[in-house]
């Protein structure tokens, strides 16, 4: 007599179970996966595009200007920084694109549930100056904290006196 191959019916509920609970512990682990990968991102293309914005200003020996920009031609007035941002040659030295100002980049709009928000010497643009450091429009020295914030997970890129950048973990509440 030949006995046939196979999985009983028992064997095959014990897998789905197992399968189940593996699935039920994995799952939300690679949800916060995700938010961290995503908030990770965001946070690198705002650091590139402040080291663009210092490298472009020390090359050009004058004021490159990094601002918050909704439409991607001109800084925007309200929002944060989660809407996108431009990168331009600020010859005017007002912290507000003109119509004439070249524009050296343009950052996309982050993942949705994304806010990105800074203190207020950094709430609407970073400008450095042909010395690398960072200025307002009225020629005061100008650092801050911008924040970045996906749930509770968040990062800070911290602008420091001379203009230098650094991240650090943390600024958000549950």
């Amino acid at each position: 007599m030949r006995r046939e191959a196979g999985l009983t019916l028992v064997e095959l509920l014990v897998t789905i179970a197992v399968l189940g609970v593996l699935l039920g512990i994995g799952v939300p682990a690679f949800g916060s996966l995700a938010q961290d990968s995503r908030l990770t991102t965001a946070t690198n293309r705002l650091v590139a595009a402040l080291h663009l914005t210092r490298s472009e200003a020390v090359r050009r020996n004058g004021r490159v200007t990094l601002c918050n920009s909704a439409d991607g031609l001109f800084c925007a007035a309200a929002g944060g920084w989660e809407q996108g941002w431009i990168v331009f040659v600020d010859t005017g030295g007002t912290g507000q694109r003109a119509e004439d100002d070249p524009l050296l980049a343009v950052g996309e709009a982050t993942a949705d549930g994304m806010i990105i928000s800074g203190n207020t010497p950094v709430q609407r643009y970073v400008s450095y100056v042909g010395l690398g450091s960072t200025r307002r429009a009225n020629g005061s020295l100008q650092m801050g904290t911008i924040t970045l914030c996906a749930g509770d997970a968040g990062r800070q890129v911290v602008i420091s006196r001379t203009g230098r950048v650094r991240v650090q973990q943390g600024g958000c509440e549950a």
